[in-house]
């Protein structure tokens, strides 16, 4: 079987992938990988083979930025709802479907896997005749909003000479599911086929990296690799300077430690650590709630406070309040009295650790992804 995988260059798309097609190439699968600029080179880093296509990190910011702007006036929790549409969809989608028609034409994929946020592998099967899978990168997306970004791409597919399908062709076969049940917050009425499969941490190479000294609790706060709002980490930050805990803080790999300024000698802050070597030592994680930490905390039974920002945050904070594994904090209430209450009750609540470690055992019952490789060849 010849698989070809495509992402937007979004590494918390990239991410949960990675382990499905790892378990491709170590069944003897061919596979090829598609992704936008300086992503090619975390894929590579997986020991899988990584062409460029579409859009870079920086053209994706570039019109993530002009989508910003259009919806400035947006309420965050709405963000979502017009962002996807817009940037995923028409804003990405044409120029990933000029780079990625041609490739599929020379490699001859026997099947297409794309992250959902990547919108120009179904065109590019329903082109090629050839069976193109969605792998979620979280929760659900909910119907009405991929439905949107269907109506804005059926011109690009009518160039193609092809009437858009529905949802944007995403669900045509089989939509491969990493969010455990528990948490899923949004509506599966409109999937014809799913196959559930667990979703398992990967963030690139390890490192040399140590937990901070000491035998407290450690609380690991992050906002994800991309965007940060220091106002909020600062919050974080003083609602947890009089905790009796210890405080690892990353800030990206493009952000600056110093801008959080002055900070107690319990409180560490990096740009960037692996997530699979932070979250075995933690007690508590404090998050923007993307679906990476989101369910990689999950995955070990760890409770969290989700701080949402914008996008599916919102959808993964109301799953995990939902399931008891965590607590919510959101814009406009992200100040530090509210997050220390929150942080407070999570350490010494026993009912969010057990809460979180059934939605654990419950994500460890799902097929791994070389479970379902066999699905995929069964497709071809």
């Amino acid at each position: 079987m010849r698989v070809l995988f495509s992402s937007t260059p979004a590494y918390g798309h990239v991410f949960p992938m990675v382990p499905l097609a790892r378990a491709c190439l170590e069944a003897g699968h061919d596979v090829l990988w598609a992704t936008g600029g300086q992503a090619c080179e975390l894929v590579r880093s997986a020991g899988l083979e990584a062409v460029a296509a579409g859009h870079s990190r920086d053209g994706m910011e570039r019109i993530a930025r002009q989508v910003r702007q259009a919806g400035a006036e947006v309420l965050p929790a709405d963000r979502a709802r017009f962002t996807y549409p817009r940037l995923f969809g028409e804003g990405l989608t044409p120029a990933m479907v000029a780079d990625l028609l041609p490739l599929a034409r020379s490699f001859r994929p026997d099947v297409l896997v794309h992250e959902h946020g990547e919108l120009g592998s179904p065109l590019v099967g329903a082109v090629l005749d050839v069976p193109s899978v969605t792998h979620s990168y979280g929760g659900a997306i909910p119907a009405e909003i991929v439905a949107d970004a269907s109506v804005r791409l059926a011109p690009l597919w009518a160039e193609h000479g092809r009437a858009v399908a529905p949802y944007a062709g995403c669900f045509t076969t089989t939509y491969l599911d990493i969010c455990p049940p528990s948490v899923q917050s949004v509506s599966m009425a409109h999937l014809s086929s799913v196959q559930p499969m667990r979703p398992v941490s990967w963030t690139g190479r390890g490192s040399d990296w140590a937990p901070p000294p000491g035998d407290r609790p450690l609380v690991y706060v992050t906002l994800g690799t991309v965007r940060h709002d220091v106002d909020v980490l600062r919050a974080v930050v003083e609602a947890l300077t009089d905790l009796p805990v210890r405080v690892l803080v990353t800030v990206g790999p493009d952000g600056d430690p110093a801008a959080l300024g002055r900070r107690p000698e319990h409180v560490t802050v990096e740009r960037f650590v692996p997530q699979t070597e932070v979250l075995p030592h933690c007690a508590v994680v404090v998050s923007h709630g993307g679906s990476g930490t989101f369910l990689g905390a999950l995955a070990l039974g760890l409770p969290q406070l989700c701080v949402p920002q914008a996008a599916d945050q919102f959808r993964n904070a109301a799953g995990g309040v939902a399931s008891g594994a965590a607590l919510a904090v959101l814009p406009g209430q992200a100040n530090p009295s509210a997050i220390a209450e929150s942080v407070g009750a999570l350490l010494r609540e026993d009912r969010y650790r057990l809460a979180a470690r059934r939605v654990a055992a419950e994500i460890a019952e799902l097929p791994s992804p070389a479970q379902v490789v066999p699905v995929l060849a069964a497709l071809t």
